[in-house]
């Protein structure tokens, strides 16, 4: 065969061995937001294994195609390489097929922009294999060595212990496109948003914005045509995208959730949605890390003052509110709450009516919520009977605080609560319970230099319910959540770690039994 040839279908060959085992860094990285800094400190997290194997199947590959190739050198150079080549292949397939029990719990999503990553990967590749093919052919000739000859395909066989290091290459290229591209998309949105007779809503908060938004949608629906952004989109990206779809048409009302992770976000989001009105849940120490202090997420989020009509303000905020104040709007008041632990019964007190509600949303952070969301309906015009209507069609937001019941078994999916002011509630739920009880938790991330404080905490907080089952999850942080369940005295011989929520599954699957119940508090992505 033709040697040019030859090194062009190796070097093919190799890069689509690499690109198809770099599909769960892409999935991480995507999980990161495409954040390099943020996928290295997964990379480097001390739990996490995909470093260390990468680099211990480079070197096994490495040694396994040096020996074949030396040991077939009988059969002339083309021979021994091809024959090399089938360990090499080999290799590559068990790798990929064991490394798929250890999937992503959030799976990767192939959106344009990955499919974007994974050209410049492959044409990357591609180009460093056949490189390191062909240097290594020109040492042979340099130094007039057989044996460097028949060692052609050793470098490209260490290439996967730097496959982390050339996505992250690509993605900072592939990034300057991105981001003008993002951009442009974004200023199209907030043109075609301006264009629109449509009152326009914003949630933010430091916790509670999609469920208020839920709500908010719900109840809004008895009068109006309403679109809100989908799940937890909170990105100028993922506002862009509501608005260029077709739910968008002949809609009276839109419901934009914002979220924040640094200084100037809000008002980004504001400056694209132009809100009328805006519900601030409150603030906590969630996404501390990437402020600072709780000072800095409170100036953060308060920017939404400044620029919409009325603000309906959480109840946690009046401390934090300016006297001056003057679009601030508190909530309105409730009066006969009763928590249950499967509903939520209390009565909306709206211009002086008592309006009586039955809620399958829990806990006082389901009563704030609703709280929220009726005072903005009232804003909005809403009658007392609407109202009440939609709040008994409320239905729980899927992972949080919602409850399941399978087989007799009470399950509260609290997945994506990762704020300690979610976590205390969730744990009241779970304490309204009748039988045995049990909580899996990875801790609480996000909370910067307060994250090993609020972390004991938590521990404290669950070691004080005296609950029969206790599953720590991962390594990350539940150092710190045993460290204060063991300070509060809490029962060590319930406590169990485990390394994986499928552990943690298997576990409960052994322990559990009809009339338990079990909260999942806090199922972390993988980057955490």
């Amino acid at each position: 065969m033709n040697e040019v040839l030859l090194r062009v279908v190796s070097a093919l060959l190799s890069a689509i061995l690499l690109l198809w085992m770099t599909e769960k860094m892409m999935g991480a990285l995507q999980q990161s937001g495409y954040q390099n800094k943020r996928f290295w400190s997964w990379l480097k997290r001390a739990d996490n294994m995909q470093s260390k194997r990468l680099w211990i199947f480079s070197i096994m590959l490495a040694l396994v195609t040096a020996v074949v190739s030396l040991s077939f050198s009988f059969l002339g150079r083309e021979s021994a390489l091809f024959i090399s080549a089938i360990p090499y292949v080999a290799f590559f397939v068990l790798y990929i097929y064991a490394d798929r029990k250890f999937a992503l719990k959030v799976p990767l999503q192939r959106t344009d922009r990955v499919k974007r990553l994974y050209v410049g990967m492959f044409f990357l590749l591609a180009c460093v294999s056949y490189a390191w093919i062909a240097i290594l052919a020109f040492l042979a000739k340099i130094f007039n060595s057989y044996a460097y000859d028949l060692l052609a395909y050793v470098p490209v066989a260490i290439l996967p212990m730097v496959l982390p290091t050339l996505l992250t290459f690509v993605n900072s290229l592939l990034s300057l496109y991105e981001e003008k591209r993002n951009a442009n998309f974004v200023k199209r949105a907030g043109q075609v948003l301006d264009e629109r007779e449509i009152i326009r809503v914003g949630i933010v908060g430091s916790y509670g914005k999609t469920s208020v938004k839920n709500i908010v949608k719900t109840l809004l629906s008895e009068r109006f045509d309403v679109v809100a952004t989908p799940e937890s989109y909170n990105t100028p990206i993922g506002i862009a995208k509501t608005v260029f779809s077709p739910e968008m048409e002949g809609k009276q009302i839109f419901i934009a959730e914002m979220g924040a992770r640094k200084q100037g976000d809000i008002a980004e989001l504001c400056s694209l949605v132009h809100p009328d009105y805006a519900i601030f849940t409150g603030v906590c120490e969630q996404h501390i890390q990437g402020f600072g202090s709780l000072q800095a997420v409170w100036q953060e989020k308060s920017v939404i003052l400044n620029h919409a009509k009325q603000v309906v303000c959480g109840e946690g905020l009046q401390d934090w509110l300016p006297n001056d104040c003057a679009n601030a709007v508190l909530p309105i008041a409730v009066k006969n709450v009763r928590l249950g632990a499967t509903s939520t019964t209390f009565s909306l007190v709206i211009d002086g009516q008592e309006i009586p509600v039955r809620t399958k949303l829990l806990g006082n952070a389901g009563v704030e919520n609703i709280r929220l969301a009726v005072t903005l309906c009232h804003l909005l015009g809403m009658r007392a009977e609407e109202i009440q209507r939609g709040v008994e069609k409320l239905q729980p937001i899927p992972h949080r605080l919602e409850l399941l019941e399978k087989r007799g078994v009470f399950i509260l999916d609290d997945g994506y609560n990762a704020n300690p002011m979610g976590a205390k509630e969730a744990l009241t739920a779970l304490s309204r319970f009748s039988g045995r009880k049990c909580v899996v938790t990875p801790g609480l991330v996000e909370c910067g230099i307060l994250e090993k404080e609020i972390n004991g905490e938590l521990g404290r907080q669950i070691a004080e319910l005296g609950l029969d089952k206790v599953i720590l999850v991962g390594e990350t942080l539940v150092g710190a959540v045993k460290e204060g369940y063991e300070s509060a005295e809490g029962n060590m011989d319930v406590l169990t770690t485990v390394k994986t929520l499928a552990d943690a599954q298997v576990l409960l699957g052994e322990w559990i039994q009809r009339g338990d119940a079990v909260l999942f508090l806090n199922d972390l992505p993988d980057v955490y």
